[in-house]
């Protein structure tokens, strides 16, 4: 797209949806969806007025329908057009007292918009409605679609959201998650395991010549504590090129156990979060944890592991077209010399990228504070993200 005319006339659009662009952005702030607390029906059905409004074709796809995922475009299973794509849920907002600005306000102060879900992720839907927009406006009816989805904040393999969509035949020639950032075009994500070590004891009471004497009892918490401090011995060395200083990592988040103040615990458990490269194998890496706790047991005491979550690492080729089309236009319009590289959280590209979609697993909003107190936009570089979404779907399809 180098015509001169065509680039100032799609510009001209842009500012003329700009002001509108952001005030949704604000509705989408002021409209909780807390993964957990806030079903996101609400935040739904205001997109699905707003694409009303702005004559765009929308409709509900879900398995729950106060959950419902939202879809505008004509061609849900196209596989010659850009899919952008935002989740509707977001993290809670944490500890109120850490907030200078209201997480549910939508407050605008020196260029930046506050609030939860600010850039993660609801600038991304808001863009990705007003790119299809413009694209409508200036003729490209059917080269572009758009769906948000719910509960990925759950950690990002959910049923309910990108992978019902998948299975009710979602597709395209090449897809945006778009999460915040434009430093990096970042090809895949690291893949994610969390799992639950649990333990079973004997309970005895603390005072007890059994417990004394080693006749009664066994401690779930001493046999947990033995288990997290033999973690050290499960490694995985290999490197990835796409992953430059991003490793196998994984992490005691959360630990729980006993009953009672003179109680010997019977029970106890741990969850571990686990960040793993594509070239990594989530599998062996829990068949791994099974083999270690097995080595703490005894005839009272029993490990049992309940993994919660296992998100696969992905990458795609740098030279696929879409990497290729967005790496070039944040150079021109962003004045960015982007790493083509993957990204340490897991997200759900990998749902796409493993449907045979390639995926860029983060490009998106400017600002700051993801998952953290005064989260915020930089709405000053929202026409800019607005003309890279635009153009690329047009140079994807030409």
């Amino acid at each position: 797209m180098k015509n001169r005319t065509v680039i100032d006339g799609l510009r001209s659009k842009i500012r003329e949806h700009t002001l509108d662009l952001t005030l949704f952005i604000q509705e989408l702030i002021k409209t909780p969806s807390v993964n957990g607390k806030n079903n996101e029906i609400d935040v739904a059905n205001l997109i699905k007025r707003k694409a009303v409004e702005l004559n765009l074709p929308v409709k509900f796809i879900a398995s729950d329908k106060l959950r419902p995922n939202v879809f505008i475009g004509n061609n849900f299973s196209s596989n010659k057009d850009l899919l952008l794509i935002a989740h509707l849920d977001t993290v809670d907002a944490g500890d109120l007292n850490k907030w200078q600005h209201n997480p549910f306000g939508g407050e605008i102060e020196g260029g930046r918009l506050y609030g939860r879900g600010a850039i993660d992720c609801k600038t991304g839907i808001a863009l990705s409605v007003y790119t299809l927009k413009i694209l409508n406006d200036l003729g490209y009816k059917n080269i572009s679609k758009f769906v948000g989805v719910v509960d990925e904040e759950s950690g990002a393999d959910s049923k309910l959201g990108t992978k019902y969509l998948l299975g009710k035949g979602l597709n395209a020639r090449a897809a945006i998650y778009t999460y915040p950032g434009v430093d990096t075009v970042t090809i895949g994500h690291r893949g994610l395991v969390r799992l639950w070590v649990e333990v079973n004891g004997e309970s005895a009471h603390t005072g007890s010549l059994g417990w004394q004497k080693g006749e009664r009892g066994a401690s779930a918490i001493e046999a947990l504590v033995k288990f997290i401090n033999s973690l050290s011995g499960i490694e995985f060395t290999e490197v990835n090129k796409f992953f430059p200083e991003y490793t196998f990592k994984h992490t005691v988040t959360m630990v729980e156990g006993g009953s009672g103040e003179s109680i010997v615990p019977d029970r106890a458990r741990v969850l571990i979060d686990v960040r793993l490269l594509p070239n990594h194998n989530n599998g062996e890496y829990i068949d791994r944890i099974a083999e270690l706790s097995k080595g703490f047991e005894t005839n009272k005491i029993k490990f049992h592991i309940k993994v919660k979550n296992n998100v696969s690492g992905v990458v795609i080729s740098p030279k696929e077209p879409i990497v290729k089309i967005l790496d070039r236009l944040d150079r021109e319009i962003m004045g960015k010399f982007p790493e083509i590289r993957g990204c340490g959280p897991a997200n759900e590209g990998y749902m796409l990228i493993n449907a045979g979609i390639p995926t860029i697993c983060g490009f998106g909003a400017e600002g700051d504070g993801v998952h953290s107190a005064d989260e915020y936009l930089k709405v000053e570089t929202l026409p800019k993200i607005l003309e890279i979404y635009v153009r690329t779907a047009i140079e994807l399809a030409s």
